[in-house]
């Protein structure tokens, strides 16, 4: 009894050895090709700058959805009691405006100011209207999947301009390669029974160009509620590298809005771990000229206590410009961060 009991305990010690081991996932990247196949996808012209509340943007939805499925996300928003969906839509006005006059040779910034409006109730109402669409996804938790991350990035662009396409290959592909390139590589851990402790949210928003529709909409109408998020990684334009970085370029800004954040010290853990790049805080200050924290849709989860960390390579000559094109991304780089932000999740569903 006593030698079959030692062997149970062996047995057993082995098999907690072989988990902790599977956890150990310091060692996986992000593949660049994934994250190349889906910058090219949805930069493509024929997507017509993915511009919010036209055909091009939905079908660019689709394609993260079916991306989605393919991860073998589950859908997050509620059709009825029974079904559920990948979709989120929401409706908005929009109106056109000049951010600033362009430097020789570029095309005008323009912004087009969106405000979201209830669901049209006539086809009157539907004809004054304009439809965007949140896409999510979820992988569930082990004994803390009650405590959901969120990761996220904004899928659309500012579509044509003076009849040119804005493709958008930095702004935004290349976030939204990097959220459906996680949920892949989460799903292939998940798909050899290693499950994060924490649920994982995907989140892709539209209507960021429109003034941050997209996550306004979400956070008012969450699928989950709030208090259980607890943190969001939101990447936007980390596919570049700016002039300041031009001679060092393995590098990524990081902004979490508090200095003192828990977010930050998983991030620095995460880098040193992995990929060793610079991580610049340089806009990471309330006084930062370019305000880049309240820029982009993690901003709307900050202003309701849910601790965020900010991934961005800054601004090149460019964005917003029809020469924000695929073939102009750092694939080497952009595969440094997105791996970064893989082992950072990890790490906080931990």
């Amino acid at each position: 009894m006593k030698i079959a009991t030692l062997q149970l305990l062996f047995c057993l010690v082995l098999v907690s050895l072989g988990l902790r081991a599977q956890s150990d996932v310091s060692a996986i990247s992000v593949p660049l090709p994934l994250l190349k196949q889906h910058v090219f996808a949805l930069a493509d012209d024929s997507l017509q700058g993915r511009e919010t509340g036209t055909p091009s943007q939905l079908t660019a939805a689709r394609y993260c959805v079916k991306s989605f499925r393919k991860s073998h996300l589950l859908a997050v928003f509620r059709v009825d009691s029974v079904r559920g969906s990948f979709y989120q839509p929401f409706y908005f006005t929009s109106t056109t405006l000049a951010l600033f006059k362009p430097r020789p040779g570029q095309t005008p910034v323009m912004y087009k100011k969106g405000e979201l409006l209830p669901a049209p109730v006539t086809a009157k109402d539907s004809a004054q209207v304009l439809q965007g669409h949140n896409v999510a996804g979820f992988i569930l938790g082990t004994d803390r999947k009650q405590e959901i991350v969120v990761i996220s990035a904004h899928y659309d662009h500012v579509g044509r301009i003076g009849g040119r396409v804005f493709p958008g290959a930095d702004d935004n592909a290349s976030g939204t390669a990097t959220v459906l390139s996680v949920a892949s590589v989460f799903d292939s851990l998940a798909q050899q029974g290693i499950r994060s402790r924490r649920s994982i949210l995907f989140v892709l928003f539209s209507g960021e160009e429109n003034g941050l529709l997209g996550s306004t909409y979400f956070v008012n109408n969450s699928p989950i509620p709030i208090t259980q998020l607890v943190g969001n990684l939101n990447t936007d334009m980390i596919g570049r590298i700016d002039n300041k970085h031009r001679k060092h370029p393995d590098y990524c800004y990081l902004i979490t809005g508090s200095e003192n954040s828990r977010l930050r010290r998983l991030a620095e853990q995460a880098n040193k771990q992995s990929v060793r790049i610079e991580l610049d805080y340089e806009h990471d200050t309330e006084d930062d000229p370019k305000q880049y924290f309240s820029r982009s849709d993690h901003y709307n989860l900050a202003k309701l206590g849910v601790p965020v960390l900010f991934f961005t390579d800054g601004e090149h000559p460019d964005y917003h410009q029809p020469s924000d094109k695929p073939e102009k991304i750092e694939f080497d780089l952009l595969a440094k961060r997105a791996t970064l932000i893989f082992q950072t999740a990890w790490l906080m569903a931990n």
